[in-house]
């Protein structure tokens, strides 16, 4: 993966996710809020968004079904304690850390294969 956009408030969570991310060999830009991403999408293509359930501001959903209308071929996935109806990986919380990297990995060969 290439370009990741990774939206959450929480910064144990951030902070866990850039390093692996960062590890795998994205270039990875953070959002804080849902908001904020659908403005950094609407200004750079991302291969991938990953984003977290915890509700403040634009909804999870709203921000998602946003973001796929403006780039359709991003990979979205969803960290969270619900899944979502919409097509996204879901990833539960607590995150498993080694599910997480063998995810981006799997992933990361998709694109390559493209």
């Amino acid at each position: 993966m290439a370009e990741t956009l990774l939206c959450s408030n929480n910064p144990l969570l951030v902070k866990s996710l850039y390093a692996i991310l960062r590890d795998e060999g994205s270039s990875v830009d953070t959002a804080d809020h849902p908001s904020l991403a659908v403005q950094m999408a609407l200004k750079k293509q991302y291969a991938a968004l990953i984003i977290d359930s915890e509700p403040f501001g634009l909804s999870v959903e709203d921000a998602i079904k946003i973001i796929k209308t403006i780039l359709p071929e991003i990979v979205v996935i969803f960290v969270g304690y619900d899944s979502l109806e919409t097509d996204v990986l879901s990833i539960e919380a607590p995150i498993d850390l080694e599910h997480f990297k063998s995810t981006i990995r799997s992933i990361g060969r998709m694109h390559s294969i493209n």
